[in-house]
C-alpha cells in the first residue's frame, strides 16, 4: 500500500510539472501529495 501511494504521488508530480501547475506558496504540502489522498478518501 505505501509503494503504491508513492508511486501515485511520483506520477501526480510529474503530471502536475508537465501541465504548468503553480503551488501555492503558503501551502505546507505539495498538491501532488494531497491529490492522491483525496482520492483515496473518495474511493474508500
Amino acid at each position: 500500500m505505501l509503494n503504491e501511494i508513492i508511486t501515485d504521488c511520483a506520477i501526480i508530480d510529474n503530471l502536475l510539472k508537465v501541465i504548468g501547475h503553480d503551488q501555492d506558496s503558503r501551502g505546507k504540502m505539495s498538491d501532488a501529495k494531497i491529490i492522491p489522498t483525496a482520492h483515496r478518501l473518495c474511493c474508500y
